[in-house]
């Protein structure tokens, strides 16, 4: 799965190269479609990846996050 993921990362990234260079606002139109459902399909793997892993763990991960005032969630 990782040859598939690493595919898809560098397929986003030539997207994103072609859509800055598009020359008219068509043909733009058309790499942004591909570029969202490129990146609709790496959220999804993503989201099931983590579903999996999240699924074996027996606690929580740690938030690490920060607040507003930059601290951790945690009560230290």
């Amino acid at each position: 799965m990782e040859s598939r993921a690493r595919r898809l990362d560098d397929r986003i990234r030539e997207l994103c190269a072609e859509a800055v260079a598009a020359k008219n606002s068509h043909k733009a139109r058309q790499i942004l479609a591909e570029l969202q459902s490129a990146i609709h399909q790496y959220t999804h793997r993503l989201r099931t990846r983590a579903a999996g892993i999240f699924a074996t763990q027996s606690t929580p991960p740690e938030e690490r996050r920060k607040n507003a005032r930059g601290r951790g969630h945690s009560a230290s």
